[in-house]
């Protein structure tokens, strides 16, 4: 499972540095946020920090990779576990006014629990919806980007709310 995740991320990795240039002003962006996010994969709820680069094929489409790192730590350091997830996203802005824009981001992931957990990692695919405000040179966002996750035995459901700021 680790060296699948290392080809994914270098994969990943490659395309975000390969990706063709739409103008000459645009370039990768980076983002930081927090998110809350819930899981029925073990019934838990936490907040985590999100990190996320993408870069622009052309005006209307980006390719994005991301992870965050959640702590489910509402029940106290002893019974707390911790998850990654890292996501790969194709990211569509919809046309907006110029200061604000909708955008549908979606594609693979993994959710990787540890800590007091017996969940267990597996694949995820991801579909969501964000918002993003042009601040003076970078921008907010929030966003919802709920996805399935496929456990060994049933395929269960995570679901991130986030905001940052996307440099």
């Amino acid at each position: 499972m680790r060296s699948r995740l290392s080809a994914f991320a270098i994969a990943l990795g490659l395309l975000l540095t390969l990706a063709p240039e739409a103008e000459a002003q645009r370039s990768t962006r980076y983002g930081v946020g927090l998110q809350m996010l819930g899981t029925t994969v073990d019934n838990n709820l936490g907040p985590g920090l999100r990190f996320r680069a993408s870069a622009p094929i052309n005006q209307d489409l980006s390719l994005g990779f991301g992870t965050a790192f959640t702590g489910y730590i509402f029940e106290g350091r002893d019974d707390a576990s911790y998850a990654f997830d890292p996501q790969a996203s194709l990211i569509v802005t919809l046309p907006g006014t110029g200061q604000e824009s909708l955008y549908v981001l979606g594609g693979p992931g993994v959710y990787l629990p540890f800590g007091n957990t017996d969940a267990t990692s597996g694949p995820t695919f991801h579909l969501g919806v964000g918002k993003v405000w042009l601040l003076n040179q970078s921008s907010f966002y929030v966003e919802a980007n709920p996805a399935l996750y496929v456990g060994q035995e049933s395929t269960r459901l995570l679901f991130p709310l986030r905001l940052g700021v996307i440099f």
